[in-house]
């Protein structure tokens, strides 16, 4: 199977540039695919983030949301607007993290809820197993 392809990009920040990392499938999968806002605390995601795509077929667009959720909020409202041109499906939003970052991925689910955006899936887990299972189910109840 081929690797990911990465690329980093810099989305438009409230005060900053806001920097991003997105990973596509490795495989030919059928285009557009879901797309994951993947919320990462600290060091450690990369491969997460990479198994997340190749595994599981995904594009991933991986943001770092140290102090909360404004980041990934300002990532997944980018994603939902540009998910066309990344091969991505807007249809099928998922926002996740792992162990700290699922807790700011709840928030930025429910800040899109509230505001009335499409559909956002919510899918965490402290583990790398845990988080690979709720990304599943989630996929599952989307089609």
């Amino acid at each position: 199977m081929p690797p990911n392809r990465i690329a980093d990009l810099q989305l438009r920040g409230n005060t900053s540039p806001l920097p991003v990392r997105v990973y596509w499938p490795g495989q030919a999968a059928p285009q557009p695919v879901p797309l994951l806002v993947f919320c990462v605390v600290g060091a450690g995601a990369e491969a997460s983030c990479r198994s997340l795509s190749e595994d599981l077929g995904l594009l991933v667009l991986a943001v770092s949301c140290p102090t909360g959720a404004q980041n990934g909020t300002t990532a997944l409202e980018w994603a939902a607007e540009h998910a066309a041109e990344l091969g991505g499906d807007a249809g099928r939003l998922l926002v996740a993290g792992q162990d700290t970052g699922s807790a700011i991925a709840a928030t930025v689910a429910s800040q899109a809820r509230v505001a009335g955006w499409p559909a956002v899936t919510l899918a965490a887990g402290r583990s790398d197993a845990e988080l690979f299972a709720a990304v599943r189910r989630s996929l599952s109840g989307q089609r």
